[in-house]
């Protein structure tokens, strides 16, 4: 009976407000903890909810927290958080209804820092609990839910996390060093677990963990933020064989957003509404840009093209550089076109005769080899994918004397 009055209490999780006063029944030993942070212990069984807000958690990358849910859209986006006990779930919300099932979002969790997924797992309904961990053993753990799936594909919501705990303690701290890295499909993973044969991604083929960006960062030890989106330019979307250009959503202007994505698509929020990125909530030591793939497939052998290109891409550095005036700067172009690459050389050396005071430096990648193996669409794969982040790390460590 009390644990039916309990839950007829806990009803509009998102209010920041106290929803029910139960001190009444703590005389009685079910009710221990009742608090405007959702923390609860009900029955004889611990167990604490609260939101992914960040006074418990530690979030990557960009991510929208509004109504007490924290959204995941970019690829590699996390939130993570530490407990004592033996299981913890969470509630999540997302949009399969609006999608094909082969573009579901994907999520994995990680426990204490490991290597391998501890699971990962399909957002198959709109909302639903999901349990993230489970042991026999009581102990410390920490907790990190990983969105493998890019913006593009469907959203996730974390609306509460529980864990069977009687509180949550403090997240993890940030990391020395901080990465940004800037980017299109092949820094978003997508398609590494594919097969070349297949020109359509499939989202559960899709692994930002194993991509070069993500590979790179936890090889240097840091905290990454990644705005990438598939199919995306400086100047350009990807246009295939057509001759005309495809400039309504370009990474230019995704950066200035903290998920451009989740609010036109989850949210379907008109754009002068979008909330704009807090450049100052990470200041990274170096930022890392992979774009003109897409540029490519417009720019082809035009002169004019190339040079619209170079000014463009020029402008964004300039864009770049002025919220993070103190951070180096590694351009990379090559893995699998190469058209652009002495435009962006070019671009990396304009500017650094501009700022003599900026470390910034151009990286060419060699050209994917097929015997690497090839994922969705002619992407890279996870051995070149490991080769691109052997390159970066090199060259970061030579540039940061790291």
């Amino acid at each position: 009976m009390i644990e039916d009055i309990g839950a007829l209490c806990y009803t509009g999780i998102r209010s920041k407000e106290i929803l029910c006063n139960l001190n009444f029944f703590a005389s009685f030993g079910f009710v221990s903890i009742w608090t405007a942070e959702k923390k609860i212990t009900l029955g004889k069984e611990k167990s604490m909810r609260f939101q992914a807000d960040e006074e418990y958690i530690k979030t990557g990358g960009r991510t929208i927290y509004r109504d007490g849910v924290r959204y995941l859209g970019y690829s590699g986006t996390s939130v993570s958080f530490r407990f004592v006990g033996k299981k913890a779930s969470a509630h999540i919300l997302s949009d399969p209804e609006r999608r094909e099932r082969i573009h579901w979002a994907w999520l994995a969790v990680f426990v204490d820092g490991g290597a391998v997924p501890f699971k990962r797992f399909v957002l198959d309904r709109s909302e639903a609990d999901y349990i993230l961990y489970e042991s026999e053993e009581e102990k410390e753990v920490t907790v990190t839910i990983v969105k493998y799936t890019e913006p593009e594909y469907a959203v996730c919501g974390i609306a509460w996390i529980e864990t069977d705990s009687e509180k949550v303690l403090a997240p993890p701290p940030a990391k020395q060093r901080k990465i940004q890295m800037i980017g299109d499909s092949i820094t978003c993973g997508y398609g590494l677990e594919g097969d070349v044969l297949v020109e359509e991604l499939r989202t559960e083929e899709e692994n930002p963990v194993k991509a070069y960006s993500l590979q790179t960062a936890g090889r240097l030890d840091a905290d990454v933020e990644i705005i990438a989106w598939n199919g995306k330019g400086v100047i350009t979307a990807y246009v295939g064989d057509g001759d005309e250009k495809e400039d309504s959503w370009l990474v230019p202007m995704l950066y200035q957003y903290t998920d451009a994505g989740c609010e036109r698509d989850y949210f379907h929020r008109p754009e002068n509404t979008w909330e704009k990125w807090e450049h100052f909530r990470f200041e990274p030591d170096i930022i890392t840009i992979f774009l003109g793939t897409n540029d490519a497939s417009y720019t082809r052998e035009f002169t004019d093209r190339q040079k619209e290109f170079v000014t463009e891409y020029l402008a964004f550095l300039e864009e770049i550089h002025a919220v993070h005036p103190q951070a180096a700067i590694l351009c990379m172009l090559g893995t699998m076109d190469q058209r652009l690459c002495p435009s962006v050389k070019d671009a990396v050396q304009e500017f650094s005769k501009r700022h003599k005071e900026v470390r910034i430096e151009y990286l060419h990648l060699p050209l994917q080899e097929e015997t690497d193996g090839l994922g969705t669409f002619w992407h890279p794969s996870e051995v070149t994918h490991g080769k691109v982040a052997d390159l970066a790390v090199a060259k970061i460590k030579e540039m940061m004397d790291w």
